[in-house]
C-alpha cells in the first residue's frame, strides 16, 4: 500500500466520498493527533493528515534493528 499525506481532513473527505460504494475502506479519525485517516482497499492507498515526520519517526521507533515490529510489551 502507499501512503499519501495531506494537510487538508477535506481532501481526505473528498476521497472518502469518491470510493464510498466502489471500494472497501475503513476510516478513523484521531482526537488526539486531530488527524484523519482513510484505507481504500480499492485504490491500495492510506491517506491521512497525520504528519509525514510524526509517522515515520514512530514508525522507526517501533522496529528494532533487525526491522522486527516490537510486540509492545
Amino acid at each position: 500500500m502507499k501512503i499519501e499525506f495531506y494537510e487538508d481532513q477535506e481532501d481526505i473527505k473528498r476521497n472518502i466520498k469518491i470510493c464510498e460504494g466502489r471500494h472497501v475502506q475503513q476510516v478513523a479519525y484521531s482526537s488526539y493527533h486531530d488527524a484523519l485517516t482513510q484505507i481504500c482497499f480499492g485504490c491500495d492507498t492510506i491517506r491521512t493528515s497525520l504528519k509525514e515526520d510524526d509517522v515515520k519517526q514512530k514508525s522507526k521507533d517501533n522496529n528494532n534493528v533487525d526491522g522486527e515490529v516490537k510486540d509492545g510489551n
